[in-house]
């Protein structure tokens, strides 16, 4: 039973490696909301699977099929590479800002500089973009790359290879995993889950973040321009601002003391 996300192409990566790993007349049922894509599944897999569809309610689709045709699957095949200021970037389908890179990191970066020292925790690291930047412009900064997602943690691996950077990279639900102190903490979080708003990743990240920072550290996220935080922030740190503001989005700074 497979669960057809938002993003297409990211659909057809999993699924490829679904089909790779098991032996021809297996059943596969795929089941996703309209406004995902999934009626274009039939097509986007009918070089292996010939898909039915078995019913239409609540504005989703479920279709059944059987593997016919086996594929081997190569991770490699699906990275996607873009280029910024001297620095390749590694991306795979579903992984945020695997399209490009996105405006809100582009603001966020643009406010780091080789004066940023010490251990730095890059939460909901991605593609590696925001870690390998920073490594870019300073030779004094200790990463640690975090995420929930295995495909992101891969990109991040492969951004810092190519790259030649060294850093740590750690799957962990947000802090879950993290049991050490950082001077900044950075972060572009989604505010969306699947095809829905949700504002509890980045309101997780705010409230924990206080047990994850040293003295005087410092928390900066970057976040669409419509959503304030300045209620949530004030609440858990004595000092907080705007620090830049364009194209959309905004990046806020907050010190423990």
């Amino acid at each position: 039973m497979y669960y057809w996300p938002k993003d297409k192409s990211e659909a057809q990566f999993q699924l490829m490696n679904i089909i790779s790993c098991f032996p021809i007349n297996t059943e596969i049922f795929i089941v996703g909301n309209n406004d995902s894509g999934i009626r274009s599944a039939p097509l986007i897999l009918k070089k292996w699977i010939e898909l039915n569809k078995v019913d239409n309610a609540k504005h989703s689709i479920l279709f059944s099929g059987f593997i016919q045709k086996k594929t081997i699957f190569i991770l490699e095949d699906f990275f996607k590479t873009h280029i910024w200021k001297k620095l390749i970037i590694k991306s795979l389908p579903g992984v945020f800002g695997h399209k490009k890179v996105d405006l809100g990191s582009k603001l966020l970066a643009s406010t780091f500089s080789g004066e940023i020292t010490g251990k730095v925790l890059d939460i909901g690291c991605g593609t590696g973009f925001l870690s390998a930047y920073l490594l870019y412009l300073s030779s004094n900064v200790t990463l640690t790359l975090v995420d929930n997602d295995i495909s992101a943690l891969k990109c991040s691996q492969a951004t810092l290879d190519i790259n030649k950077f060294q850093a740590e990279v750690i799957s962990s639900n947000l802090y879950s995993n993290i049991f050490k102190k950082f001077d900044l903490i950075i972060s572009n979080p989604p505010f969306h889950n699947d095809l829905k708003i949700d504002l509890n990743i980045i309101e997780e990240i705010i409230s924990s973040s206080r047990k994850y920072l040293n003295f005087k550290g410092e928390l900066r996220f970057v976040t669409n321009s419509c959503f304030k935080y300045n209620v949530l922030l004030k609440k858990f740190f004595k000092k907080y601002n705007v620090l830049k503001k364009e194209s959309g989005y905004k990046v806020y700074q907050a010190f423990l003391n």
